[in-house]
């Protein structure tokens, strides 16, 4: 294991185990202490670990964690699934260069864009910039994002800039952008665990971090999320509210990256609706 993964392993246990409670975790609060959250002693104990070996991981100081180790902390500070396999990825992830991110699209991919329509669809890499949208995608978000500077056809930066892919989102106030940036650096962060040492993908995040503190937040926070396929609901810019089914396909295929995104009507009716704008 990389000396750069260890220390985010460290980092990451240090954030969780400051996030979490005494009280919910039914120990005593002590009377006075510096350290908020749970003490290592604490976690030490509930793991069945060393206070000091469980020290030194924190420090990423600490080589060669065992996969019981790493079940036991897992259990002891609670993590979601999408946490756990995070922390998996980092300590299973060896020295090898990751597949490239997807950065064109080919002739095969664009034309399967183009047969999707009218369901909403978009082609996307592993740093959320989004490489190609179809026709029903872009009626849909009310921007033509093929045709947006480089810079600015990314995810997070078009939820953290743009207003009208907001207002898609549905994002009216503070809490709505709160809400959705969350995700976003969590998504984000889980790809740092396949990419360590990537440092296009560290760039972005700088990037992000600039641009929005509440982006900031999230990420120092070590928020950790796996993207989902779930129903969601959009304000599209020409049929108003539509809830959508999105399916995620992933690119096992060579040595790039990538994932196509696809919006799926859920009933018949939304279907004819987004047939009726292309």
């Amino acid at each position: 294991m990389s000396s750069e993964n260890l220390q985010l392993i460290g980092d990451f246990l240090r954030r969780k185990r400051e996030s979490l409670s005494p009280e919910v975790m039914g120990l005593p609060k002590p009377p006075r202490t510096r350290t908020p959250g749970l003490r290592r002693e604490d976690v030490a104990a509930i793991a069945g670990i060393s206070t000091v070996w469980y020290s030194k991981i924190e420090r990423g100081k600490a080589g060669g964690i065992s996969h019981e180790a790493l079940t036991a902390l897992s259990k002891a500070l609670r993590l979601s699934p999408s946490e756990k396999q995070y922390l998996k990825t980092l300590a299973t992830q060896e020295d090898d260069v990751a597949k490239q991110p997807c950065m064109n699209i080919t002739s095969e991919s664009q034309r399967l864009l183009t047969k999707l329509n009218p369901l909403p669809a978009l082609l996307i890499n592993d740093y959320f910039d989004i490489i190609e949208t179809n026709q029903s995608f872009n009626r849909m978000c009310g921007l033509d994002i093929n045709a947006l500077p480089e810079e600015e056809r990314n995810y997070i930066y078009l939820t953290i800039t743009n207003p009208t892919w907001q207002r898609f989102l549905q994002v009216s106030d503070d809490k709505d952008l709160a809400a959705q940036l969350t995700r976003m650096a969590g998504f984000l962060r889980s790809v740092t665990a396949s990419r360590p040492n990537d440092l296009t993908l560290k760039a972005r995040v700088s990037r992000f971090k600039e641009l929005s503190e509440v982006f900031s937040y999230f990420w120092n926070r070590n928020t950790v999320q796996q993207p989902e396929q779930l129903h969601s609901t959009f304000a599209h810019a020409e049929l108003g509210l539509i809830t959508l089914n999105k399916q995620i396909w992933w690119n096992f295929n060579g040595d790039i990256s990538g994932r196509l995104n696809i919006y799926h009507s859920v009933n018949e009716e939304d279907y004819k609706r987004l047939e009726s704008v292309i």
